[in-house]
């Protein structure tokens, strides 16, 4: 017993440690952040309990990152924690479900061979979001063997923990509560450690609750605009299908965990974690929520699939299925490597993605097909196009930069522009896309304009008394391809004041005076 505790605790190590490592070994240098990534990097200049994306969770880590260097090993560091952390939750899992180093391995496997590859590259909030979900079923298995308090005291300090990392959790609370309250476990909302639980995770959550209102909850009116430029283009059947595509090379693990929790005798006391599963996938559905809002139910299904297999190979022919199933996942994820995470350069990558096209994986919001994956289009251009507005803001004269603006059409480039000429003094971008909305002047007077806008400024000329366009990206692979940037002096009032009151109009929106 001692010897096979020191193996399973020994694998647990090594693959954490390999998940860990793959988040900085798997991009190739051509890539650059994610356009997202520029966005929460810049919340650690404007840190509140608060954006218009996301809570604060990201910009504590932003202001962390921007501490110790704004380094881009840095900011890999995140996602890669906590991809790391939810593989030892997994292991936590399996041993909680009595399940053995072959268990544990091919969750293992099962996890290192899916969609998280890409997730825990990206400095965004789902890292934390599919941790803090795994860490909520552990908890809840924990809770269902032995029915103590602390357990529903750590469920309410980590939902409040996920709330201020996404509001996503909503969605796992609105699928498990009705599933507990049918179920035998609905004793526990008798007992007021439950309550004490929810008001914990209430106060934590209290600030941003706070922010929303003071702002006048724009998350709502983010989930509406995203309904109606993405989520509306979403098929439910396009969904279902990339339930089994984020994890391919090991759906047969997590299919089995799903099917012992509904059927298996054995696995009857956590059924309510397959209903869960099955009640969370369906308000997403409902929602036309995307593929990825999903990712978060299948760690723990990884963790019951391990023990089901490790039960049927103990029956019969061990030593010959034990390495097969270990290298199934293995081999198929292999060919899908490059679609998952970037470790080809741009132009290798487009011709590979090419093959897989019938798969969607060119597919980007907009409901079309492109070169690249919409995240690696969205990984190029960005320190070029910062270079172009460093030279359209060394043709200023000096008289006149005190009155200069930096003028971005959309979040990443204003992000990637701030990201990348921090070290050069330039002058802070400014947008009304976004959360910078809420960071932009709240009136402008500029005389000169550095414009960065994925049109040229041909519309704008007759404002100006000249323009002047510096440069452009010219490169297809880039989701910035036409973005051009432009030196435009003295507007007109006209102009200024259009301008000044779209800004108005924005802040408004959000509780900006």
């Amino acid at each position: 017993m001692v010897l096979n505790n020191s193996r399973f605790s020994v694998l647990l190590l090594v693959l954490v440690l390999i998940k860990f490592a793959l988040s900085y070994v798997s991009v190739h240098p051509a890539y650059e952040f994610q356009r997202d990534e520029y966005l929460y990097l810049d919340e650690a200049n404007h840190l509140a309990w608060g954006f218009l994306e996301v809570p604060p969770a990201l910009a504590l880590q932003a202001w962390l990152t921007k501490a110790l260097g704004n380094h881009w090993y840095l900011v890999r560091f995140w996602p890669a924690l906590f991809g790391a952390l939810t593989m030892w939750v997994i292991g936590l899992t399996v041993k909680r479900l009595q399940g053995g180093w072959f268990a544990l391995a091919l969750a293992g496997i099962g996890f290192l061979a899916s969609a998280y590859l890409r997730i825990n590259i990206l400095f965004q909030p789902n890292a934390l979001e599919f941790l803090c979900w795994s860490v909520y079923f552990y908890l809840l298995i924990s809770y269902l063997q032995q029915p103590k308090n602390k357990y529903l005291y750590l469920l309410g300090l980590f939902i409040g923990v996920g709330l201020l990392n996404k509001y996503s959790v909503i969605f796992f609370l609105a699928g498990a509560l009705p599933i507990i309250a049918l179920s035998r476990y609905r004793v526990v909302f008798l007992k007021p450690a439950f309550y004490l639980a929810i008001g914990l995770a209430f106060l934590i959550f209290l600030p941003n609750l706070i922010w929303q209102w003071q702002h006048k909850f724009p998350v709502w009116q983010h989930m509406q605009e995203l309904k109606a430029t993405q989520l509306d283009l979403v098929k439910p059947t396009d969904f279902l299908k990339d339930q089994l595509l984020m994890s391919f090379p090991g759906a047969f693990i997590w299919l089995a965990g799903l099917i012992a929790l509904l059927l298996a005798r054995w696995a009857r006391p956590y059924a309510v974690v397959g209903l869960i599963y099955l009640a969370v996938i369906g308000i997403f559905l409902w929602l036309h929520g995307k593929s990825y809002y999903a990712l978060g139910l299948y760690p723990v299904l990884l963790a019951f699939g391990g023990v089901v297999w490790e039960r049927i190979v103990a029956m019969r022919w061990q030593l010959f299925l034990k390495p097969i199933l270990l290298l199934i996942p293995l081999l198929l994820i292999a060919p899908a490597v490059p679609l998952l995470l970037p470790v080809l350069s741009p132009e290798a990558t487009a011709r590979y993605c090419q093959k897989f096209k019938a798969t969607g994986i060119l597919r980007w919001e907009d409901g079309q097909d492109h070169l690249l994956p919409q995240d690696y289009a969205d990984m190029l251009g960005w320190e070029e196009m910062a270079t172009l507005v460093r030279q359209a803001y060394a043709q200023i004269p000096v008289a006149e930069r005190a009155e200069t603006i930096i003028w971005c059409d959309n979040y990443g480039e204003a992000g990637a522009v701030n990201y990348y000429n921090a070290k050069y003094h330039l002058p802070r971008a400014h947008s009304t896309n976004a959360s910078y909305s809420l960071w932009s002047p709240p009136r402008v007077n500029p005389k000169v304009v550095i414009l960065v806008s994925d049109e040229a400024a041909t519309d704008l000329m007759p404002h100006f008394k000249s323009t002047q366009i510096v440069g452009r990206l010219n490169n297809p692979l880039y989701r910035e391809s036409e973005t051009h940037v432009s030196i435009l002096r003295e507007p007109d009032q006209a102009l200024l004041q259009r301008w000044n009151a779209e800004i108005i109009a924005e802040r408004q929106k959000f509780g900006m005076e």
